[in-house]
């Protein structure tokens, strides 16, 4: 007889994992992967070693994971964002804004995204993968709003796009919190460098109320 799974069952299993990427995740963005530990997480999880490793093999098994995560929560707040408009070149304005307002009020998994470039393996290969759906999501949009660039120049264009939202939020971060200026006022600057660099005007004229 083949065994099913309850959904109450899976519900707990599927809320452990969470917790344990969500302590993983804190702590990564706040020590630095090689300063964290899996029993570290484990204690602060109030789980078992044993649960842990049900779910992921090693420490850069979690990381990994956490990273997937961090992805998969991103994409949602910029999607949410681009929804809200209707115009093409307002949702790119939007998708910028979300993008770093996102990255701001989410340090760990900023300071995580950074901090993977210097993993490599697994860990780097993840980040790309992040990076490289972002990328491929802004070429499509500009293949919409600037047709006088070619397949690859919109791909360069994407690039130089993501990664300057990246670098913005990682120097706001990096500036001690009382000489910040609001994380909304450095997302309409990179929304409007990025459109003006595209040829599409200024961010502040393009966004729809």
């Amino acid at each position: 007889m083949e065994y099913k799974q309850s959904e109450k069952m899976a519900g707990r299993k599927q809320a452990r994992r969470r917790r344990f990427l969500d302590v993983a995740i804190a702590q990564f963005g706040r020590l630095g992967y090689h300063a964290v530990t899996v029993p570290a997480i484990v204690a602060e999880s109030q789980s078992s070693t044993g649960a842990f490793y049900l779910y992921f093999r090693n420490k850069e098994d979690v990381y990994v994971a956490a990273l997937e995560e961090i992805g998969g929560r991103l994409a949602t707040a910029i999607n949410g964002a681009m929804l809200k408009q209707s115009r093409p070149e307002a949702r790119m304005d939007s998708a910028v804004r979300a993008f770093v307002e996102w990255l701001a009020g989410n340090p760990a998994e900023a300071r995580m995204l950074v901090e993977a470039a210097a993993l490599g393996g697994r860990i780097e290969q993840a980040r790309r993968a992040i990076i490289e759906s972002h990328v491929r999501s802004v070429s499509i949009a500009l293949e919409q709003v600037a047709p006088w660039f070619d397949a690859d120049e919109r791909t360069v264009v994407a690039r130089c796009w993501v990664g300057s939202v990246l670098e913005a939020a990682m120097g706001w971060l990096s500036t001690a919190p009382e000489e910040r200026m609001e994380a909304e006022r450095v997302a309409a600057i990179v929304a409007e460098f990025n459109l003006r660099g595209a040829g599409l005007g200024g961010g502040g004229r393009t966004g729809e109320s």
